[in-house]
């Protein structure tokens, strides 16, 4: 079966607005990501306990993508007051690597990569690795997100 989707161009643009003392200091960042032909976005509560979110791998799978072809996720709290607690993990065991993220109250987090690192204190960096799934945890109470990808 031929695919009847067309690549098209995701456009993402980044604007901070903001005049200090008479000054406009703020930017206006566009970026354009073409060749994109899956994307999805999703509104989902996340419980005080961690959850999985979204899941990488070789193959696309139910709630998963390929790692490789992973171009923007953007993680939107809609909460008012709660944070939520973003985790990449990568890896199982001895081998595996964890990064977390504080996402405060109506902000928002933006990835354009599976590629995460992350050391303890007083550790040098080691390398990049591609995160397999990401988990969240609410602050203290539940919190709705949205979840957005797009991927070639």
């Amino acid at each position: 079966m031929a695919t009847t989707i067309s690549d098209a161009t995701l456009t993402v643009t980044v604007n901070e607005d903001i005049k200090l003392n008479g000054q406009q200091v703020g930017s206006k960042v566009v970026q354009k990501i073409s060749g994109i032909n899956e994307a999805s976005r999703r509104i989902m509560t996340v419980p005080a306990t961690e959850t999985s979110i979204l899941t990488l791998g070789t193959a696309a799978s139910s709630g998963g993508y390929v790692t490789s072809k992973i171009q923007y996720i953007r993680v939107s709290n809609l909460d008012d007051t709660n944070f939520v607690r973003l985790s990449f993990l990568s890896g199982s065991g001895a081998a595996s690597n964890r990064y977390d993220v504080k996402l405060p109250a109506k902000r928002t987090a933006i990835f354009t990569s599976a590629a995460v690192s992350g050391s303890n204190v007083g550790s040098t960096f080691n390398v990049f690795s591609n995160f397999d799934t990401m988990k969240a945890a609410a602050d203290t109470a539940v919190v709705d997100i949205e979840l957005f990808v797009a991927s070639k």
